[in-house]
C-alpha cells in the first residue's frame, strides 16, 4: 500500500534517457560496432552522427536500424545491429554505463513511501538485466518489462502488464520519448516528460507534467498534475 499522502500507487519509468545516461556509452559503442561491421561487410559509408545514433534510443533497435540504414540489405543491417549491440554489451559489462543524476534518490524516496515502481523499455532482456543488476536499479525497482518479456509486443503492453502485476490503475508514466507518451495514453495514464535526456524538440510533447530533472518528479506529483 502506498502512503495516503502520495497521489499515485505506482510510478512507471522509461529506462534510456530517463533513468540511464545512455548517451555516455551508446554513441561510442555504436560507432565502434558500425566501424567493425563496415569493415566486415566491405562497405564504404559514413558513420552516423551522434545525433543519429541517439535518435534510435527509445525505439526497438531493429526498427531504428532499418530506418537509419535503409539503403542497405536486411542482412547487412543485421550485421551492423549485431556488432553495435555487442559493443554496447561490452560497455555495460565493463561498467561504463551510469544512471542519470537523481535517479537513485527518487527511487529510494518512492520506496520509502511505499510506492510501487516499474520499468518499461524497448530493450533486450540482457540489457534490462544489466541495468537492474549492474547499475543497481533492481534494489529499488520492483518490476521491469522489455521487448523480450513474455507476451509483450510494444511499450503499451509493458505498461499494461505492470499495471496488472501491481493491481492498480492509479499510476503515472515518466519518460523522455514520444513512444513513452503514446504508451501512457494507450493505458489512460498521465505522462510526465523528463527533459534531462538527449536534446529533443520538447515542445512537441503532449503531457500532464514536465520536469528538467528527476529530482523535480516527486514535488511535481505531490503538487498535482493533469
Amino acid at each position: 500500500m502506498s502512503s495516503p499522502a502520495f497521489p499515485f500507487e505506482a510510478v512507471l519509468f522509461d529506462l534510456d534517457g530517463t533513468l540511464v545516461a545512455t548517451d555516455r556509452f551508446w554513441v561510442p559503442a555504436a560507432r565502434v560496432g558500425a566501424k567493425r561491421a563496415f569493415a566486415e561487410l566491405e562497405l564504404d559509408r559514413e558513420i552516423p552522427t551522434a545525433e543519429e545514433w541517439m535518435g534510435l534510443v527509445g525505439l526497438p533497435l531493429a526498427e531504428g536500424f532499418d530506418a537509419l540504414f535503409h539503403e542497405l540489405t536486411p542482412a547487412q543491417r543485421q550485421v551492423i545491429l549485431d556488432r553495435c549491440v555487442e559493443e554496447e554489451h561490452f560497455a555495460l559489462d565493463a561498467g561504463r554505463a551510469a544512471l542519470l543524476p537523481g535517479a537513485l534518490e527518487v527511487l529510494r524516496e518512492l520506496r520509502s513511501r511505499g510506492v510501487r515502481t516499474g520499468i518499461a523499455s524497448n530493450c533486450s532482456q540482457r540489457y534490462l538485466d544489466a541495468a537492474m543488476e549492474g547499475m543497481g536499479l533492481g534494489e529499488w525497482v520492483e518490476e521491469g518489462r522489455c521487448l523480450d518479456s513474455h507476451g509483450i509486443v510494444n511499450k503499451a503492453d509493458m505498461l499494461s502488464d505492470l499495471l496488472i502485476t501491481f493491481d492498480t490503475k492509479n499510476a503515472v508514466m515518466v519518460g523522455d520519448r514520444q513512444g513513452d507518451c503514446v504508451a501512457a495514453k494507450a493505458n489512460s495514464l498521465p505522462f510526465v516528460l523528463c527533459e534531462n535526456g538527449f536534446r529533443q524538440d520538447w515542445e512537441q510533447f503532449e503531457c500532464e507534467g514536465r520536469i528538467p530533472d528527476l529530482l523535480e518528479l516527486i514535488p511535481l506529483l505531490e503538487a498535482g498534475i493533469g
